[in-house]
């Protein structure tokens, strides 16, 4: 940090040739677990910000924009989801919106117990109170492990992991999709967030051409967060029998409505909106 303004990290895989400076008003929080540094800065362009290992995680701004996407995909396409898996995750945001829909469980399985803890002390406008929902699980364990556990249980899991390095890189590799695999049912779905279109194709493609070896059909969507480093950021799914391209807007509307969901971002027409990329960044 340097006069009132914070830097980030460049992201695992790209060079050191990118600086993404945020004036702060103030520090709130800044510690470590056993696994990373924990920072939580108020800034003025995007209110409060969480930042692990220097890489923001989340803004108070717009961190409803990766929440809903990452949730709300794998939620509509499948036809009625009951049991869900949350790997990482830990401020709280995806679980407030996977507690939109009519689930009856959902483990939340993150390794770092600080960070649920500086969030739901610092950033209670991610959560609004999800923890404390009766259908919540919370597990403080390694991913990795916690999937082994199950066999054919999961209807939806949602990786919701930081940026391929340090306590995460286990969950970027063919094993662990494997593993998902096996815990998943039979139309069972995976989504996990897969970096920056811009900075990190490469790693981008490494994941997709990985899950469409383990899974009979994967999918991109992605969606424009400003916070993040370049914006255009992936979201990559896999499913051993649901075909992404056969659910039409018809039926995710039809879905949508039925739930009655109060989103501000995600709609049927982003969905499908999303799931079309520029011809220069499409993956066969």
């Amino acid at each position: 940090m340097e006069h009132n303004w914070f830097f980030e990290k460049s992201l695992p895989g790209v060079l050191e040739n990118l600086k993404i400076g945020f004036k702060i008003k103030r520090k709130i929080f800044s510690g470590r677990s056993p696994y990373q540094k924990i920072e939580v800065f108020d800034t003025y362009q995007f209110g409060r910000i969480l930042v692990l290992d220097g890489i923001v995680q989340l803004s108070q701004s717009d961190e409803l924009i990766y929440h809903e996407m990452i949730s709300h995909l794998p939620l509509l396409y499948h036809r009625n989801p009951k049991k869900i898996l949350i790997i990482g995750g830990g401020d709280g945001g995806v679980l407030r919106e996977v507690l939109k829909h009519p689930i009856k469980e959902v483990f939340l399985v993150d390794i770092d117990k600080k960070v649920i803890e500086v969030s739901q002390k610092y950033l209670t406008f991610v959560s609004k109170g999800a923890f404390q929902d009766k259908r919540v699980k919370i597990c403080i364990e390694d991913g990795l492990l916690f999937v082994k556990k199950y066999r054919n249980y999961f209807d939806v899991i949602i990786v919701d992991s930081t940026d391929p390095g340090g306590p995460s890189l286990p969950l970027f590799r063919k094993k662990f999709y494997k593993d998902i695999f096996n815990s998943l049912r039979k139309d069972g779905i995976i989504i996990v967030q897969a970096g920056s279109i811009y900075l990190q194709f490469p790693q981008i493609k490494r994941i997709f051409k990985n899950l469409k070896k383990i899974f009979s059909f994967v999918k991109i969507h992605w969606a424009d967060i400003p916070a993040y480093q370049s914006s255009a950021y992936i979201f990559i799914l896999g499913s051993k029998k649901i075909d992404f391209d056969k659910i039409n807007s018809k039926k995710l509307k039809e879905r949508y409505k039925k739930l009655n969901l109060k989103t501000k971002y995600y709609s049927p027409e982003i969905h499908r909106a999303s799931g079309i990329l520029p011809k220069i960044y499409q993956i066969n």
